[in-house]
């Protein structure tokens, strides 16, 4: 029969999820600082490319860790813990563009590459064990917004994004995307009252 662990062995922070797992706080964390640095160039006004660094110390996030209890179960616990360094770079491009008197588009694309690094404390095996972390994934996302002018104060919207997998707070993320839909009629009652329907992610 599986059981908790004892009581006196956790911290004063700590509750339990069900009889397998529980959260634990963590009196010990360090801030985590960020510097940042981007260098933006603006083409026309309209076209601009910006081009960032950003480096993480002592990032703070929740992990999964296990403990064996007094029978020699594993229960896992979710707590916060200063596990890694993070840095971020990437290139990001956005512009509008005029395609017809009747239809604007707005693009933005960004290309980014997120590497995690540094180390955690593992207490699977019943002692306190030194876990190397080295993780890093290269990935990007795109956005695309359309605006139509159909007339008689009609106008439409469609808009997307993609976002491909990477890796996020030591999770890895899968692939992901929207589209949206939007229809308005404007300028009713004279210019008093418009109405507008949107579907979010109607797939």
């Amino acid at each position: 029969r599986l059981q908790r662990p004892n009581y006196q062995d956790l911290n004063p922070f700590t509750f339990f999820l069900d009889s397998l797992s529980y959260r634990q706080g963590n009196p010990y964390l360090t801030p985590q600082f960020s510097y940042n640095y981007e260098l933006i160039h603006s083409y026309n006004g309209k076209l601009i490319t910006t081009l960032n660094y950003s480096k993480t110390t002592d990032v703070i996030s929740n992990i999964i860790n296990r403990n064996r209890g007094a029978n020699n179960e594993i229960i896992g616990f979710l707590t916060s813990d200063n596990i890694a360094s993070f840095t971020n770079m990437g290139l990001a491009i956005s512009a509008p563009v005029k395609v017809a008197k009747w239809w604007n588009v707005n693009l933005y694309g960004n290309l980014y590459r997120n590497h995690y690094e540094g180390t955690y404390i593992s207490n699977e095996t019943g002692s306190p064990e030194v876990v190397a972390l080295d993780i890093a994934f290269t990935s990007f996302t795109v956005n695309v917004a359309n605006s139509f002018t159909i007339g008689k104060g009609w106008s439409a919207e469609l808009s997307g994004w993609y976002r491909y997998k990477t890796v996020e707070q030591l999770n890895l993320a899968f692939p992901m995307g929207q589209l949206n839909f939007g229809l308005a009629k404007n300028n009713l009652l004279k210019g008093r009252m418009s109405l507008r329907l949107n579907a979010r992610d109607p797939f």
